[in-house]
């Protein structure tokens, strides 16, 4: 049978080599792109000078290695190409997309008279731009609020827009000590400029509070953690506080650092200074993500020490290596028996990924133990703390930068990845010395540890030099309980809730502090017992409330910021406490169209046909361009 169906099979494939040969001309011609042309296909939509670079990286690599050089290349371009913002943007133009983009959205109410088919064709335009639309939780009226404004879309693209762009320097191998270390030179003047544009917005506001001081909003940040040296001095003050107890109790001290695996390395160094392209790296990883590694190892590890009885109390740093890339240091006290055990469980978690790898014993995670007798563990971390906010006194850093530039770039990472840098672990919180700082006075007879905390925080009278004890820390933890009171802690943060205000998106605000709050055990006689001898004393618990000192200021001069620039100025519904909205003016829509402040308030409400009602207003108005009535008014914050 076998035998009779070969020359079958040998005819059917000689009749269709002889159909391809007389049919041939008809046939269509297929012409294979070579790698170049294939390239320079991928790089022509973008900028010139991102052409450049991507073509300078698929160089380098195409020569030795064609499929990664093409992968790469193809990887990036998919990623860059899906930004709608142009790459080469500043941020005046992600500015105006934004704008454009919520007038879109805000059109959609004129032709969709139903919330949830509103929120849902504007969840859709949202997600067309690879950005995601508010959670479910958010209700139909906040929601569609906040996609119709300006500042909502302003921050989404900003953040893709930069994270994106410094995502694909690290790639490109732009990101490392023998070029632009931490972050790229681009990241860097867009925070500056950033920076620049904030300070001035402060310094040409001014407000009044009703004692009749006046001040820029400048000079207030200047008096927060907002101001580095604070934040600088205060992050010290904490940790020789609790380097203090740890003495007095008999405690040890650690130094940890723990690093990522290769994987999430872009650049290798070789011999100290060489620096390379990591053969291993997985072309994917970014900071944030590196960082989000981390913070589940950690969570791992602290669920362990909660389940063997192993407390810790401490600090946690986060800074960049010299390629972007995150890594911890830990300053973490301990009982003397539990050192061991903190080693194993942190060894045991940080080597959980990839720990067969090449260096990964060595260098994954590192442990110093602090030797009381050779010096401070605060002075050994200081300079961690100092090269992470300002670069204060700290010369060069490891890389022989200067700190004090270096420090902006630092900054311009974290900022651009979203990533916290410091860190307290363990002990009482810190919201709650902050606010004791603005109780003026106690009132008579108030709980021995209330006093205490309360002289603790009152202490710190320099911002720079030997003034600056640590003994306010060390005794503000002793009146919250000690290191291991968790959150048991004795004096909290009191809140009240204002249903009258709302936020931007017509929700309520949250609930702002305005004292401490704390429980104390006293002794009492009743009045029907004061015949008695001895006099009998009747333990009872006494709710204690102390109203911290707070200024309401008035903004008087700066340049009106509007909550929908292409609408109106919104000075009813501030976004913060802080509204600059002073007077009237501003630009309106398309030919001045402007909105009184019921009109602004319809927009946030529940009742979808209140929002429905505005926007045919707003574009009615907008189409005659025919200016509505607005009244003029002054905002009232709270700082």
């Amino acid at each position: 049978m076998q035998q009779q169906q070969q020359p079958a099979g040998r005819a059917a494939r000689a009749r269709c080599a002889a159909f391809h040969l007389t049919n041939s001309r008809d046939l269509p011609v297929l012409k294979f792109k070579s790698d170049l042309e294939w390239m320079a296909e991928r790089i022509a939509p973008l900028p010139t000078k991102w052409q450049q670079r991507l073509s300078r990286a698929w160089q380098a690599t195409h020569a030795t290695d064609p499929f990664t050089a093409n992968t790469v290349l193809r990887l990036q371009t998919d990623r860059l190409g899906a930004l709608r913002v142009p790459l080469d943007a500043g941020d005046a133009e992600i500015c105006a997309f934004a704008q454009a983009q919520a007038a879109r959205c805000a059109d959609l109410a004129t032709r969709r008279h139903d919330a949830p088919a509103l929120r849902a064709a504007m969840s859709a335009m949202v997600q067309r731009f690879a950005l995601a639309p508010p959670a479910d939780k958010v209700r139909d009226g906040p929601a569609i609020a906040r996609m119709a404004c300006p500042l909502w879309w302003r921050r989404k693209l900003r953040r893709q827009h930069g994270r994106a762009i410094e995502s694909a320097a690290i790639v490109l191998g732009l990101v490392h000590k023998r070029s632009e270390i931490y972050c790229s030179d681009e990241t860097l003047r867009r925070r500056q400029q950033q920076n620049r544009r904030n300070a001035e917005v402060l310094a040409n506001t001014k407000a009044v509070n009703e004692l009749g001081q006046e001040f820029t909003l400048a000079e207030l940040a200047a008096k927060g953690p907002a101001n580095k040296a604070i934040k600088r001095a205060e992050l010290m003050t904490r940790i020789a506080g609790f380097e203090r107890i740890a003495r007095e109790l008999g405690h040890g001290g650690l130094f940890i650092t723990i690093t990522c695996p290769s994987r999430m390395h872009p650049h290798r160094t070789v011999g100290g200074w060489k620096v390379e392209p990591n053969p291993r790296y997985d072309n994917e990883s970014t900071p944030r993500t590196a960082q989000q590694y981390l913070a589940k190892v950690w969570a791992r590890i602290r669920a362990q020490f909660k389940h063997q009885a192993t407390p810790i109390y401490g600090f946690r740093i986060a800074e960049p290596q010299h390629d972007g890339t995150p890594h911890w240091h830990l300053l973490v006290f301990h009982a003397p028996d539990d050192a061991e055990a903190i080693r194993s469980a942190i060894t045991k978690h940080a080597m959980r990924d990839s720990p067969d790898e090449p260096g990964a014993h060595a260098h994954r995670c590192d442990f110093r133990a602090i030797d009381w007798a050779k010096g401070s563990a605060a002075g050994y971390i200081a300079k961690y703390v100092a090269k992470n906010i300002d670069g204060y006194a700290v010369g060069d850093d490891l890389h022989g930068k200067p700190a004090l530039e270096t420090s902006a770039r630092v900054e311009a990472w974290a900022t651009t990845w979203g990533i916290r840098q410091f860190q307290q672990v363990g002990g009482p919180p810190v919201g709650v010395w902050r606010e004791l700082r603005r109780v003026a006075a106690l009132p008579a007879g108030a709980p021995e540890h209330l006093v205490k905390a309360h002289n603790a925080v009152n202490k710190v009278a320099l911002i720079e030099g030997k003034a600056n004890q640590s003994v306010a820390w060390h005794h503000y933890v002793q009146a919250q309980g000690g290191v291991f009171c968790g959150r048991n802690y004795a004096i909290r943060l009191d809140f009240i809730t204002d249903d009258t205000r709302k936020n931007r998106y017509g929700e309520a605000s949250a609930p702002r502090p305005v004292g401490v709050s704390t429980r104390a055990l006293e002794y009492y006689t009743p009045a029907h017992m004061a015949h008695m001898t001895p006099l009998p004393q009747i333990p009872r618990f006494v709710h204690w409330e102390i109203e911290s000192t707070r200024h309401v200021w008035t903004i008087v001069a700066g340049k009106a910021k509007p909550v929908f620039e292409f609408l109106a100025p919104a000075s009813s519904v501030p976004w913060t406490c802080v509204n600059n909205c002073t007077d009237g003016t501003g630009a309106g829509f398309q030919g001045g169209a402007e909105l009184d402040d019921d009109d602004r308030r319809a927009m946030h409400h529940d009742e979808f046909g209140r929002w429905a009602g505005w926007a045919e207003r707003l574009h009615a108005a907008a189409t005659a361009k025919q200016p509505l009535d607005k009244e003029k008014g002054a905002a009232r914050l709270q700082i």
